[in-house]
């Protein structure tokens, strides 16, 4: 698999094909049952991972599964606190994400009294204070209203003229044909296409896997 600087690419597939596996195995989550996944490059080894993740920001599909701190500061400090920074260095990184990712919350609010959207919010912003090269979405806009959804876009779509890659599953059509710039098609944890959204949408198997919606359409009426 290729990923650009900047590029959006759309991982897809059926319930089951191994699209979260795959995004596990790329942070080291897993281990692969055989070969090697290079990332940057790098093999994905044992002393290798903690280098390797420095680039990579993973967006759990559901936030409180990613938050932990007591409040929302300290929950976006948590990652460059980590990295050794400095307490002046994480001040600024966290003040740039609260404000990269448009979070108008006081910093003393405990994490476990945000909405759903307040915290994909918060948890997307503690991955941008590490300054990621990659971000890795799982199911970025599910369970999100329109307005919220529209803000998410917008900001992603700020971060890519930073030449921060965005590669995303999704179960939405829209965001395949509207949004990616390549998609990635799995079927039983197989890849069976990498390319172009408006190439995969032209071929019949493919369009199983992303969704036919025009098939459910034409069912509906």
């Amino acid at each position: 698999m290729q990923l650009f600087p900047g590029e959006l690419k759309a991982l897809v597939g059926l319930n089951g094909s191994g699209k979260t596996t795959l995004m596990k195995l790329i942070l080291g989550l897993l281990e692969p049952g055989k070969g090697e996944i290079r990332v940057f490059g790098r093999i994905l080894r044992r002393e290798s991972l903690w280098a390797i993740r420095q680039d990579l920001g993973f967006l759990f599909q559901n936030p409180n599964d990613q938050l932990f701190a007591p409040t929302v500061w300290e929950d976006v400090a948590f990652g460059p606190r980590n990295q050794g920074l400095s307490e002046e260095e994480i001040h600024d990184r966290v003040r740039w994400s609260l404000n990269t990712m448009d979070i108008p919350l006081p910093e003393e609010k405990p994490v476990n009294q945000l909405s759903y959207g307040q915290a994909k919010r918060v948890a997307l912003a503690g991955i941008l204070a590490m300054r990621p090269k990659v971000l890795l979405l799982d199911e970025p806009f599910t369970g999100l209203d329109f307005p919220t959804v529209v803000g998410l876009v917008d900001i992603l779509q700020a971060l890519r003229k930073e030449r921060i890659s965005v590669f995303y599953t999704t179960h939405d059509r829209f965001f395949v044909e509207n949004w990616a710039e390549s998609v990635m098609v799995l079927r039983s944890g197989r890849v069976v296409f990498d390319g172009r959204p408006d190439e995969a949408m032209n071929r019949e198997d493919l369009r199983q896997e992303i969704g036919n919606w025009e098939q459910l359409k034409r069912r509906i009426e």
